[in-house]
């Protein structure tokens, strides 16, 4: 004990280790909050690099080289995908882009994308493996072919049998640049095209990867990366499922596309669904166990749906969601301004992103979750996905079909 002779001597002694206690005590938080910034900086970058590891894995056997190939020449033959207006939401947008890459690889075509519309889609993808930025060249004396294929159905019925039983490499030949529009699969026709089948040989893509379905997990890395907005967006809701280091939350999402709404007054009436919102609610709360270890994500086209589940499930903090207007990015209110578009198609892309990362994905009948789940590799394709059709069904593989037509 200290006597009053030493009384000061042990007083400084008490401070001074008091004051060394509470000077590691901040430097460890300090060191720790410092590597949680730098952690949330790369989580989706190194998911992202991570799958696309396990993607060549898988189609090692694929010719990459032959479907990486873009002429260093700027006046080569080119296909673009393009879209100014009226081209679809996001997934319908997806399947035309996956589909013009495809062509402009049979074809041995540099290939493009241009999309200014609603907003420049390099604000929030930029290339990957693949640059398909669109260059100015003198057009002057390029033959142009335009295929407009995304509205006309006729159009779009003539364009399938042309691309599945024609060898309209010939025709097309003729043409230094031709720009589609479209939002139908054309990966699986062309790959399926007997005239074709020399080049399919050279990519060595097997008969049961012939699909864009199968393909367009690999399509989709080959070609895109998150602008860092997406990157910051997505971190700083990922960040919240690895903030305690011994035990990662789940994350359970729900994609709700209940049609036409206040929210999207131009959109499509969509039928069967008056009680998807409740039937998901029921079977989360019967089947899923919801506690300090998981989080709830939702997006909708509704800003109430939206609102109504993160209220519900935000007692302990456990719903979440990427922040913006909510908008359909080809069904747009005049009521949004330029800017409130940009940053509605910023939040269209972060959730297609967060989607991709779910442990559970509980999805409406829409092409927008639809490819988002096929990014799932990290976790499993179909690792707890579950499909809103006219009731909750499991979907447990690439032969598995919906019970009903309409969703």
């Amino acid at each position: 004990m200290c006597t009053m002779r030493y009384l000061r001597s042990c007083r400084f002694l008490v401070i001074l280790i008091f004051t060394i206690g509470i000077s590691t005590l901040i430097y460890r938080l300090h060191s720790i909050n410092r590597n949680l910034i730098v952690h949330s900086k790369n989580i989706l970058s190194n998911k992202i690099n991570k799958r696309l590891h396990l993607l060549r894995q898988q189609f090692s056997h694929v010719n990459f080289s032959m479907l990486l190939y873009r002429s260093s020449s700027n006046q080569s033959q080119s296909i673009t995908y393009r879209c100014r207006e009226w081209c679809g939401g996001w997934g319908d947008r997806l399947r035309g882009i996956t589909s013009t890459f495809i062509l402009a690889v049979l074809t041995q075509r540099r290939f493009y994308i241009d999309m200014p519309y609603p907003c420049e889609l390099t604000k929030f993808l930029i290339p990957n493996l693949y640059d398909w930025q669109p260059i100015e060249y003198d057009k002057s004396n390029r033959k142009t072919l335009y295929i407009e294929a995304t509205v006309d159905k006729q159009l779009k019925q003539k364009m399938y049998e042309k691309i599945s039983s024609t060898n309209f490499l010939i025709e097309w030949s003729q043409f230094d640049d031709i720009s589609i529009e479209t939002a139908s699969d054309y990966v699986t026709p062309a790959l399926a095209n007997k005239y074709l089948q020399n080049i399919v040989r050279l990519l060595n893509i097997s008969s049961i990867e012939s699909t864009q379905a199968r393909l367009f997990p690999l399509l989709y890395e080959i070609l895109f990366r998150p602008a860092d907005h997406v990157m910051t967006m997505v971190d700083q809701l990922l960040i919240k499922l690895n903030n305690n280091k011994s035990v990662k939350k789940q994350l359970i999402c729900l994609h709700i596309r209940i049609g036409k709404n206040p929210t999207m007054i131009y959109d499509e009436i969509r039928t069967y669904r008056e009680t998807m919102v409740e039937d998901m609610i029921q079977f989360v709360d019967k089947n899923l166990t919801i506690n300090n270890n998981s989080m709830i994500f939702i997006t909708s086209d509704s800003m109430k749906v939206n609102q109504d589940i993160l209220d519900r499930y935000n007692t302990t903090n456990q719903s979440i969601s990427i922040p913006g207007p909510i908008i359909h990015i080809d069904r747009l209110s005049s009521l949004y301004s330029s800017d409130e578009r940009c940053t509605g198609f910023l939040k269209v892309i972060s959730d297609f992103y967060v989607l991709g990362e779910c442990d559970t994905l509980i999805m409406a009948r829409s092409g927008f979750s639809e490819w988002a789940s096929r990014r799932r590799y990290l976790i499993g394709q179909f690792n707890q996905l579950y499909l809103y059709c006219r009731g909750i069904y499991q979907i447990t593989g690439h032969q598995w079909k919906r019970p009903y037509n309409i969703c």
